[in-house]
Formats: structure tokens, sequence, C-alpha cells
């Protein structure tokens, strides 16, 4: 566990978080992957749309990822929309928040209070950011490791994660992690959370292929138990 105690956060603690937003535009999916030296970094950090994935970070406004979304399923291009979140936002300055739309539109905004290493980046199909970092190399490593990768959206999104620790990561420890995917048919596998532990990267990973092969087992166990049943059984909701 991260070495984190009462009087850490007495004298000057600030979450640090990295994370990527990403779009598939094959697969009409969009996705968040994330992980933190704090607990329960799913609960506050990532979040996805079929238009956008948006990630709130470093002194965490939730609000602005909402609303990001919303703004955005209004007809808001997300630059604009965050742009707007900011501009009203008091402490702005102590604020990440990046993401991407499925029109290739970016955002990234690292604030200047910021606890360093601090930064951000975009591309084509995906944005990176993170703060309190061992260093500029762990974004290098989270956005090289994503476009290199092949699979699935939730795959490559931890592929970017597990690089991304391997080059240092967040500089206290590590404690939580997030996957969250939009997609047009859900599956669990698209909602995961670790929200205390001593890998989180790691036990992400483990539980994104525990759950891919649980939901791959799942007709053939139905099949057994039930016989004859509706497909529409098999239909997948998820909470976003």
């Amino acid at each position: 566990m991260a070495d984190i105690d009462a009087n850490t956060w007495q004298t000057g603690f600030a979450p640090g978080t990295f994370s990527i937003a990403a779009t598939d535009p094959e697969t009409s999916q969009t996705g968040v992957a994330v992980t933190t030296g704090t607990a329960g970094v799913g609960a506050v950090c990532p979040y996805v749309s079929d238009r956008a994935a948006v990630v709130t970070q470093s002194f965490t406004k939730t609000s602005h990822g909402a609303n990001a979304l919303e703004f955005v399923d209004r007809g808001i291009p997300l630059d604009a929309a965050c742009e707007v979140l900011l501009d009203a936002d008091e402490y702005a300055s102590y604020r990440q928040l990046h993401g991407i739309q499925t029109d290739g539109t970016t955002f990234v905004h690292t604030g200047d209070d910021c606890v360093s290493w601090n930064g951000g980046c975009s591309q084509e199909t995906h944005t990176v950011a993170g703060n309190m970092l061992a260093g500029e190399a762990v974004l290098d490593a989270v956005t090289e490791a994503f476009v290199d990768a092949d699979g699935k959206l939730v795959d490559r999104l931890v592929t970017a994660l597990e690089a991304g620790q391997e080059a240092g990561g967040d500089k206290r420890g590590k404690v939580s992690a997030a996957l969250l995917v939009h997609a047009p048919v859900p599956q669990r596998y698209h909602n995961l959370r670790v929200d205390l532990s001593d890998d989180p990267v790691t036990d992400l990973r483990e539980l994104l292929e525990h759950t891919k092969r649980v939901t791959d087992e799942l007709p053939g166990r139905l099949a057994e138990q039930l016989g004859t049943y509706p497909e529409e059984m098999l239909d997948s909701e998820i909470k976003y």
C-alpha cells in the first residue's frame, strides 16, 4: 500500500493521477483508464458517453466531467465546453481536465498550481494527462503504448496504464485504478474498478481478463442451467 499517513494529509498532501481518454472509431467506443495514489479513483475521475470521454483530476471537480459530456450532447464542442467550465471555476489553476470527442476534438488543461511533475498531451485518438508523477516519461510511455497496442479498446487502455506505471507512475505509490468504456453493446468489463490495492494496475488487468472470460462463458453456462432461454437475457446494461 502507498505510504500515506494522517500526517501527510495535514502537511500539504495533494492527489496525483495519470490517465488516458480515448476513442475507437472502428467500434464507436469511447473510454478512460486512470490510476492514482489515493483510493477509489473510479468513483470521481472518469466520464464517458457515446460522443466523448473526459477525465477530471488533480483536486477533482466531478461536475466538470458530467457537465462536459452534457454540453457535448447539446452540440457544444468539447474544447469550448471545457473552457466554459474552467472559466467559471475559481480553482481552475489546481485542476486537470482532459478528454476527446468522437469527431476528434480534444482538450487538455493543466493548471499552474497542479503538483509537479505535471502535464498532458493529445493525439488523433486520445489525450493523456498526469500530476504528481515521477516525470514526463510516464505520459510518454502511456501514449506510446496506446498507439502501439493491438486489440480491443479496453485492452489498449489497460496496456497504456501498465506502461505508465512501469515508467514510474504516481511518485507517491499505487492505490487505485479504473476502466470505463462506453460501447454500443456494453459489457461488464467496460466498467471495472480496483479501489484499494498494493498493485492496482496489475489487479485491473487481472480483473479485466477474468470478466472477459466469464462473459464469454456465460452463454454456455446458461444453456446448461436453463436449457433454452431468451437471447435477450444476455443483453448487458452497465452503469455510466
